[in-house]
């Protein structure tokens, strides 16, 4: 292929899996939101109105050190054997090391949740795969909730979410096959359940279960992600030979409300467009094109307990990236005249919130039920976090996916509540 039939071919932008994936500039919005939250995350006392005369002697410290090993998930080609060595990623192997605190009733939200803990991890994961997946590093903040506690017993939820580093992400030229991770950076999500056992007053060994998910939220493709689960064994240190005292309360049963929410939101989709196969020098040059989205949502909430909201709700999109076209040659992005009507979408969701006073974890599964075939599918998902920052107004950052684990784009939003009983 010359230069003048390079020149005049044009790649439109098709809406399927495998061409449409969603950063260039979201690139440098995506990682300091993700550390806005984790701060947010590690900083709750504070936005849920802590008394600044409380000391920190009432807080429980440890430190604590683990090893994990695991099964990598097989949610895509990469991981499956579509790779350089033409095998399977099966197995990892993890370790970390984590500084935590544990809340013993200052506020009355600490007994409402039996007394959680908080703290910062960093975590290392070997893959055994250096030459495509790099050597990634993570830091963290990290929560748990205890459901059970026995004399020398604590079942709890762990929750862990902060920035990984390190990969070594897809490369049209040198890393070819890697369309699980796009970017040198990623987000770290960990979730899973724990058993800590007290063996004295200093000393514990935990037991856990936890699945771990690495994705950039579409910020730079391809971006397919890494999913994995493992079993985890810790040693854990506790600073005080006496633990604190935990403040008791009286908690009421929580009286039922309804909730309307209406925000809007704006984000960048990054689109992905495959280059002549025998032209791979221009993968890097032309890979990544930028539209932005606008979303308006609407949704009702009946919150049931203290920790627990059930809803649903519609949303409105705004895509521009229906009208893109790039000219190979050139590298200019020209609009394709489509009706205006054919870059919006329309999609009904059910919704529910996982309620830690003012923040919030928020899982929508949705259908649109209007878009312009040949789009992206219309089964859709959302995940994100809120932070109502006054009893009306919130905050939050969602991604918004679609197979339950493939992110198109972010959504960075601001909204009103109203509330009744």
């Amino acid at each position: 292929m010359n230069h003048t039939q390079l020149k005049q071919q044009k790649f439109m932008l098709k809406y399927n899996q495998k061409k449409i994936k969603c950063i260039k500039k979201g690139d440098y919005l995506f990682f300091p939101s993700l550390f806005l939250l984790v701060l947010i995350f590690l900083h709750t006392d504070n936005l849920f109105g802590q008394d600044s005369t409380e000391s920190t002697k009432n807080n429980h410290h440890f430190s604590r050190i683990g090893y994990q090993y695991g099964t990598v998930l097989k949610s895509n080609d990469f991981v499956k054997g579509n790779n350089l060595t033409g095998e399977p990623i099966d197995y990892y192997q993890s370790a970390r090391i984590e500084f935590g605190w544990q809340k013993t009733g200052s506020k009355r939200w600490h007994a409402i949740w039996n007394y959680p803990t908080f703290g910062l991890g960093f975590y290392g994961v070997d893959y055994i795969n250096e030459e495509q997946l790099g050597e990634p590093l993570a830091i963290y903040g990290f929560t748990e909730w205890p459901l059970e506690r026995a004399k020398n017993l604590v079942f709890s939820l762990q929750f862990g979410f902060g920035l990984s580093f390190n990969w070594k992400p897809f490369d049209p030229v040198q890393n070819p096959y890697n369309e699980a991770i796009g970017n040198f950076k990623a987000a770290y999500i960990d979730v899973g359940v724990t058993l800590d056992y007290i063996i004295s007053n200093n000393f514990g060994l935990v037991a856990a279960l936890t699945g771990t998910h690495f994705s950039n939220g579409g910020s730079k493709q391809p971006n397919w992600g890494i999913n994995q689960l493992g079993l985890m064994a810790m040693l854990k240190y506790k600073f005080q030979s006496v633990e604190p005292p935990y403040t008791k309360y009286d908690i009421p049963d929580y009286e039922k409300n309804n909730e309307w929410l209406i925000s809007a939101s704006w984000g960048i989709r990054n689109v992905h467009i495959d280059s002549p196969e025998d032209v791979p020098e221009l993968a890097d040059k032309y890979l990544r094109v930028d539209y932005s989205v606008f979303t308006v949502t609407s949704t009702y909430y009946w919150q049931t307990t203290w920790k627990s909201k059930f809803g649903g709700g519609i949303d409105l999109v705004h895509d521009k990236s229906v009208r893109g076209q790039i000219d190979a040659g050139d590298g200019k992005v020209e609009d394709v005249d489509v009706p205006f009507e054919d870059e919006f979408r329309v999609g009904l969701y059910g919704a529910y919130e996982f309620v830690l006073h003012d923040l919030s974890v928020l899982v929508n599964v949705g259908y649109s039920i209007i878009q312009k075939e040949d789009q992206l599918p219309r089964l859709y998902q959302r995940v994100g976090a809120k932070y109502h920052f006054t009893e009306k107004f919130f905050i939050g950052l969602n991604v918004r996916f679609q197979d339950f684990g493939k992110a198109n784009h972010l959504e960075y939003n601001i909204g009103y509540r109203l509330c009744w009983r």
